[in-house]
């Protein structure tokens, strides 16, 4: 923090002192500070970490087909539902390159509940 000025408020460098709100903000944080400080040390917290095991599953150039057969999309509307480009699809399913983790997490959230993705897909059309 800055020296404190003539005024007793804190300047901002050369000498130019803080505004009344920021002034007030100071204020309220060195207030807080001493209150925390007047208290010692306060009750022990304890934390604790759990691992969490969230396992990909290896998709193959038949598995990524089998999911996009799950929905009845072509490539091309597959590689759209999913945000990638329709030669990344075709690349997993020729077998010249592997989903990545989260396209594998999609796919397994789509064999999980293909009915659900099946709607999200093709939602109804009303007033037709």
């Amino acid at each position: 923090m800055g020296r404190k000025s003539d005024d007793g408020s804190r300047g901002r460098g050369e000498g130019r002192p803080l505004s009344a709100a920021a002034s007030k903000i100071v204020a309220a944080f060195e207030e807080a500070i001493e209150a925390a400080r007047a208290e010692g040390e306060g009750p022990r917290l304890t934390a604790r970490t759990y691992p969490l095991d969230f396992p990909l599953v290896d998709y193959g150039p038949d598995d990524a087909r089998r999911v996009r057969d799950l929905l009845g999309m072509s490539q091309v509307v597959f590689a759209r539902f999913l945000g990638v480009a329709p030669n990344t699809v075709r690349s997993w399913e020729q077998g010249t390159r592997p989903p990545s983790p989260i396209a594998r997490r999609f796919m397994a959230e789509i064999e999980a509940d293909p009915d659900y993705w099946r709607r999200r897909a093709n939602p109804p059309i009303h007033g037709v």
